[in-house]
């Protein structure tokens, strides 16, 4: 046998034998979608790549995506709330019949949007939404 022949023989014989960890028992994600601390915190401390670190990142993700939207539209509301105020106002001390009729076409406009609540985000989404702020937060 050529002895080229003779190492690959051996490189892949010593791979085969090469000690592999244990495999890993399966993560099932909970059925409630709900992100616990010790999940939270191996997350922020970069946790070693597996199933579970994986629905971890997306669910932490969703979490921040879910806060961030949910200021948002807090703050639209708010503003709506202010324009309307600002469009009421106006309206009283105006005399001309057209442009009270402007006036009240923005109105009802504005109560139109104020109306139309944001999309309702899941219990477990908001949850994990106050867990991650919280952890985030401790030094």
């Amino acid at each position: 046998m050529r002895p080229s022949r003779v190492l690959i023989l051996a490189g892949l014989l010593l791979a085969a034998c090469r000690d592999e960890p244990a495999p890993s028992v399966e993560f099932k994600a909970p059925a409630d979608g709900r992100l616990t601390e010790e999940q939270v915190r191996a997350h922020l401390a970069g946790a070693p790549k597996s199933a579970e670190s994986r629905w971890v990142a997306a669910r932490v993700r969703e979490a921040r995506m879910a806060g961030l939207s949910g200021g948002m539209d807090r703050k639209i509301a708010d503003s709506r709330r202010q324009i309307l105020s600002s469009l009421e106002e106006r309206r009283r001390s105006l005399q001309d019949p057209a442009k009270q009729a402007e006036l009240d076409r923005q109105i009802a406009e504005v109560r139109r949007l104020l109306q139309g609540a944001p999309p309702e985000v899941p219990d477990a989404v908001r949850d994990n939404a106050e867990l991650v702020a919280r952890v985030e937060a401790k030094p």
